[in-house]
């Protein structure tokens, strides 16, 4: 309002250099309060934060470090990957991000990885984390070519996790890759998924992918590990085994990724099977896009 009664003062009457540098002036601030995240050194807060993107029947995770760095786990979605490239811009673009520092695809499956070329046209990537198993099919699989003409096309460097990598110190952040084994393991590409652990402030978060038969059985078989917040595996389906797996992490927190329906089940039985013994479940199908932040002081 300010600047309308500026302009339609008498020629003359305010300078019109004084006029432009109000205008620069007045852009500069409303673009400094539209961009919180991106003022990284300014606003940090001391948290551990994971976006679960409404993708539809897909995956894809955004995690936001304590120091300002940001991690993606999957990018993709069933059918064309249009929607899941809208759906990720959309949250990054208002988080303020413009790059992310990694990103993780648990496994060769497009619902997990497709709509990653597209999203490397918008945004910087510093890294691309994969399983030893991830281009075995290359050669018969279209998508996974395209995969990795876009990662090599901008020179992104390509490094391999499995369990029995090393913890990672990432800040502040545990990082821990359980699953799978170097070799892998005979299956599916479901059963080879990247399965990542990250722990701060005495919290776990544990990401398993699509799991299921073997590796499934491979996890279960080690000590359970106590959780506090997962992501269901495999989109919440029976082949996961919700039950078995649940009493292996013991979570608080339920976040099952996926579209309206999953394999012949309705999303609240999908939810229902994971609220057993006082859990609580979201399903991105009903409550769109889920945010989980643990804060410094270990609470979420």
């Amino acid at each position: 309002a300010g600047l309308a009664i500026l302009m339609a003062a008498p020629a003359g009457y305010v300078p019109r250099r004084w006029l432009v540098a109000g205008v620069a002036a007045w852009c500069a601030v409303g673009l400094w309060f539209s961009a919180p995240q991106a003022r990284s050194g300014a606003m940090l807060e001391p948290r551990l934060s994971a976006t679960f993107i409404n993708v539809g029947h897909g995956t894809s995770v955004l995690l936001e470090l304590p120091d300002g760095r940001a991690l993606l786990y999957d990018a993709g979605c069933l059918g064309a990957p249009e929607s899941a490239v809208r759906a990720i811009s959309s949250v990054l673009w208002s988080r303020g991000r413009t790059s992310l520092d990694a990103v993780i695809i648990s496994h060769a499956d497009a619902d997990h990885y497709n709509a990653l070329p597209q999203l490397l046209e918008r945004f910087a990537v510093a890294e691309v984390y994969i399983s030893p198993v991830m281009f075995e099919r290359e050669d018969e699989t279209p998508a996974l070519a395209e995969l990795r003409r876009a990662i090599e096309a901008r020179a992104i460097p390509l490094r391999e996790w499995h369990g029995g990598t090393p913890r990672r110190s990432v800040g502040e952040v545990e990082v821990a890759v359980l699953h799978p084994p170097e070799r892998g393991v005979l299956g599916s590409d479901n059963a080879n998924s990247l399965v990542l652990l990250l722990e701060y402030a005495g919290k776990r978060l544990l990401l398993p992918g699509d799991l299921e038969t073997p590796g499934l059985e491979d996890v279960l078989a080690e000590e359970p590990l106590d959780c506090d917040i997962i992501m269901a595996p495999h989109h919440g389906s029976a082949r996961s085994h919700p039950a078995g797996f649940s009493a292996w992490c013991s979570p608080e927190f339920v976040v099952v990724s996926g579209g309206a329906s999953g394999r012949g089940q309705e999303v609240a039985e999908i939810r229902a099977a994971f609220e057993a013994e006082g859990r609580q479940a979201w399903h991105t199908a009903e409550a769109g896009a889920v945010r989980v932040i643990v804060q410094a002081d270990g609470q979420i």
